[in-house]
């Protein structure tokens, strides 16, 4: 039986093609291939094979160069084949793992059922459920025909049947199913043929893209006597499902944005449905791209890219991995003794300085330090590193130095003045950051202290350099001592105060700490005004506690003489006590009217001053 996917392709079989060969290979940080490839097109054409995977990023990317200039043609098994192929059968794939699906699908289909010496022809009706004949039984089946006569048989269905199909179109889909079914099962890679309009036997190169892993990077870091001696070895894995035989290998490196297409599966865009009408022809047309560009020989750099091309082809089968040195370079000295201020660690780092030398970025990974007589000096991650760029990696701690941490934080007035009735008050905090550094015993160390730079502050210590986060000192420590160092960094603050809300203490606090001596008088001058008006305020209640016991009193007399109702003498001299208290209540009243004035005065006059001041 012919495969499925050509014939749902509609095309004949084809004869054995030319099959392409890969000449380079360009592995990509980005998790892509480029492969570089060449092959022999004919009027057979060219074989090629892609993942399934992989068919996206192949018909996005492919390009062709054709000496012929043909046009050519690439078919593909549509994505949708098995669908496609059983909406114009009578049964649904699920159909055919089930016999009586099957069977219910096929009515009408003509068939020879065959059971224990019973032969029944005639065309489907169904199947339906009976009753079994065996105790305990169940899910008992039975297929009813319809024969040449008209007369409506039934015959079991059980192991012992058998049924063939007498129609040999209703055989041929029932194989086209099932093989379309094999087909999709076994459908993990895409076999394409590359045909073109011109038939003349020619040399042609492809270029396509697909998903790799991505390639990686580990460095040796070697300390010699010339400085660091960094040597770089690639770690590659050949997933391209074809044998690299001598192929040019180039290692690319940045931040290239790969874009996931889609282009193979099938895209149903919601659509608005309109009214029917005759369909107008649609113009079909295709674009193809220049020659691919010649594969680099040499290191070169782009604006998102570094690329490193070996200079000798690689030899490496489908599915096996390759480790490989690819780049070396010698550093200066840059063995650094660091600590960080405000880590909390207590003892400094090891750290290498690393600064790429070469116009083209360094790839990221891990590095192994080896010093000299000593050996393994501990694992460090470097991150890509552009041309120029710096970077520190840490790979150990220093345990024979320790370093201790003091921060003492102080706020100074440095200047004050009105605005608009508003205090405005600038304070001067400094901060003192105390590093206390106990030396190697054995001998003598530089420790390279960053001191963490915060905005808004400003380091006046001198001596260090400034960096993009920190401040760099480079400290001698000899063996055995200790050694301080001071960091001082200071920032101003402004402080909006508003003078109608402060009392004479606040008043008379900001008059003794201002530096201005006009302000620091005008101050004390609200600060009297403040206090008088803080008397004032008292006496009014004192007078309106006065006055709340007078009334007191006078109502508890009233209410004696009412509960008496005599004209004893005792009751004529409390009647007098009530007029002389009703006197008393009118003087205090009169005398807490004249002092809320005086608060009012004070309050104003203290509102003008600050009002004036500003």
């Amino acid at each position: 039986m012919r495969p499925i996917l050509p014939a749902l392709l509609a095309t004949l079989a084809l004869p054995a093609a030319a099959e392409t060969q890969i000449r380079a290979v360009t592995l990509s940080t980005a998790g892509l291939a480029l492969i570089e490839a060449e092959g022999v097109l004919d009027a057979d054409g060219l074989d090629l094979t892609i993942r399934r995977a992989d068919i996206d990023d192949f018909l996005k990317s492919l390009r062709l160069s054709d000496p012929a200039g043909g046009m050519p043609m690439l078919p593909l098994p549509g994505p949708g084949a098995v669908d496609d192929l059983f909406a114009g059968l009578p049964f649904a794939p699920g159909d055919l793992g089930d016999l009586r699906a099957l069977l219910d699908a096929m009515t009408g289909a003509p068939v020879t059922a065959e059971r224990r010496g019973t032969t029944l022809q005639g065309a489907v009706m169904g199947t339906r459920a009976v009753p079994c004949t065996v105790e305990g039984q169940s899910g008992c089946l039975a297929l009813a025909l319809r024969d040449a006569d008209g007369r409506l048989r039934q015959i079991a269905l059980d192991d012992a049947t058998e049924i063939a199909f007498d129609d040999a179109a209703d055989r041929d889909a029932l194989g086209r199913g099932l093989e379309a079914l094999r087909q999709d099962s076994r459908a993990q890679s895409l076999d394409l043929r590359l045909s073109s309009t011109e038939d003349a036997p020619r040399d042609i190169t492809l270029g396509w893209l697909q998903p790799a892993p991505v390639w990686k990077t580990a460095w040796r870091a070697e300390d010699g006597a010339d400085g660091l001696a960094l040597t770089g070895w690639a770690v590659i894995e050949n997933t391209t499902r074809q044998d690299w035989d001598q192929v040019s290998l180039t290692l690319a490196t940045g931040a290239v944005q790969s874009l996931q297409a889609q282009l193979y599966d099938r895209v149903q865009p919601p659509r608005a449905l309109a009214a029917p009408e005759a369909a107008a022809p649609m113009a079909r047309s295709m674009m193809f791209e220049e020659a691919m560009d010649v594969a680099p020989v040499q290191m070169d750099d782009g604006e998102s890219f570094s690329r490193f091309t070996l200079a000798a082809p690689v030899t490496l089968a489908a599915g096996e991995m390759l480790s490989l040195p690819f780049l070396r370079e010698t550093l200066e000295e840059a063995r650094l003794t660091l600590h960080r201020g405000g880590s909390g660690a207590v003892h400094p780092e090891i750290a290498i300085e690393i600064e790429n030398p070469l116009p083209l970025r360094l790839p990221a990974g891990i590095a192994t330090l080896y010093e000299a007589g000593r050996g393994h000096a501990g694992d460090a991650m470097i991150p890509e590193l552009a041309p120029g760029a710096r970077e520190r990696v840490t790979f150990a701690r220093d345990t024979a130095m320790r370093i201790d941490e003091d921060l003492v934080e102080t706020q100074s007035l440095r200047a004050a003045r009105l605005v608009d009735g508003v205090l405005v008050v600038e304070d001067r905090i400094e901060r003192r950051s105390t590093y206390h550094i106990d030396g190697a015993p054995e001998a003598d160390r530089v420790l390279t202290l960053l001191h963490p730079r915060a905005s808004g502050w400003e380091v006046t210590t001198g001596g260090g350099t400034p960096e993009f986060d920190a401040t760099r000192f480079d400290i001698a420590v000899p063996a055995g001592e200790t050694v301080s160092q001071e960091v001082v960094e200071s920032r101003l603050t402004a402080r909006r105060i508003t003078l109608t809300e402060l009392d004479a203490d606040a008043l008379g606090d900001w008059s003794d700490r201002v530096p201005d001596p006009a302000l620091s008088e005008l101050l004390a001058e609200m600060q009297a005004l403040r206090a008088q008006e803080r008397e004032t305020r008292r006496g009014i209640e004192r007078l309106r506690a006065q006055e709340a016991e007078l009334i007191a009193d006078q109502e508890r007399l009233v209410g004696l003489i009412v509960q008496l109702g005599d004209d004893s003498p005792a009751t004529r001299d409390r009647r007098a006590r009530v007029d002389a208290i009703e006197d008393e209540i009118s003087d205090t009243r009169t005398a807490r009217a004249a002092a809320e004035a005086r608060r009012d005065a004070l309050a104003s006059d203290l509102r003008t001053l600050i009002r004036n001041a500003g």
